[in-house]
């Protein structure tokens, strides 16, 4: 990677949910169900490990990558929770530009007018693997880990992304990638203007995640040790946008990477029975205040 992309920084068995609430309108509800669709067939596999601080990604996509639909396999094999969020350049901006903007800033805010965030993998814990799918267009992609080390810096201004170019295959058509059988969705996650819609019954398998927002929205899922009532929760989340320590215990496990608004992805979830919550660490452009701290969290359980 070159000292342009080392300078951007962006933002990171189951039965019945039982209960859900949040600062915004998040809800838990049956209108998730997927009505029969399909998980779209990729057309290339990547297998992502993660540690400090880098990727290493598997085939070597610096020949390039097809456009279209894309199976990630995340795996975290460092200490730290790492992610993979993948944003695309928007049309006009060039690499140089889009370093100036991000240069230094760990919330991301700066950069993010210049991309488009396709989502992704969310933050996981160390030892942990999740599963998603990204729709890739042809031009320049980046891929990147927005979580922060112990000091806040963002793990992407450590050398934490990956420049890739995606672009149509030229000549012969390359070769198909090898490709898993995926089973219909079992459902929908909407994320909306008035907070996450959440299917009641979250059970093991493939989600169809679109942003119905006009905002930049991502899912992160963390099991906390207990449930929390609502002050507790407010607590929880003030101090995981601080990058505080926290009093309950968290375990990362996932979720969805940062996606702009009209975007969609997919994701696989299998969560073990357990309390939750449900997350948005981004900030809109220009202001690094995470979304959460405006109420764009959910509480629920499994």
């Amino acid at each position: 990677m070159g000292a342009i992309v080392a300078l951007v920084a962006l933002g990171a068995g189951t039965s019945g949910i039982a209960a859900a609430s949040s600062g915004s309108a998040s809800s838990v509800t049956a209108a998730g169900r997927a009505g029969g669709a399909k998980v779209p067939e990729p057309v290339q596999v990547l297998d992502i490990k993660a540690t400090e601080y880098s990727f290493e990604i598997t085939p070597d996509p610096s020949a390039g990558l097809q456009p279209g639909w894309t199976l990630l396999k995340f795996h975290n094999i460092g200490s730290e929770a790492h992610q993979a969020m993948f944003a695309q350049l928007k049309d006009g901006v060039d690499l140089a530009e889009l370093s100036a903007a991000g240069a230094g800033d760990s919330s991301g805010a700066s950069a993010i007018a210049f991309v488009n965030m396709v989502g992704g993998v969310s933050y996981i814990g160390a030892g942990q693997d999740t599963t998603a799918m990204v729709n890739l267009v042809p031009g320049i992609a980046l891929a990147m880990c927005y979580v922060p080390n112990a000091d806040g810096v963002a793990h992407a201004l450590l050398g934490m992304t990956k420049l890739l170019t995606v672009a149509a295959p030229s000549g012969d058509a390359a070769p198909a990638a090898a490709k898993p059988r995926h089973k219909k969705l079992v459902g929908t996650i909407e994320l909306a203007k008035d907070g996450y819609q959440i299917p009641e019954n979250l059970r093991k398998g493939w989600y169809h995640v679109k942003n119905t927002d006009s905002l930049l929205h991502e899912m992160a899922l963390l099991r906390l040790g207990k449930a929390l009532p609502a002050k507790q929760t407010k607590t929880l989340v003030e101090d995981l946008a601080a990058n505080k320590a926290t009093k309950v215990t968290t375990e990362a496990l996932g979720g969805i990477g940062a996606t702009a608004a009209g975007f969609d992805g997919y994701l696989y979830l299998d969560l073990p029975k357990g309390d939750y919550l449900a997350v948005d660490f981004m900030p809109d452009p220009g202001v690094p205040r995470p979304h959460m701290l405006d109420g764009y969290y959910a509480r629920f359980s499994i």
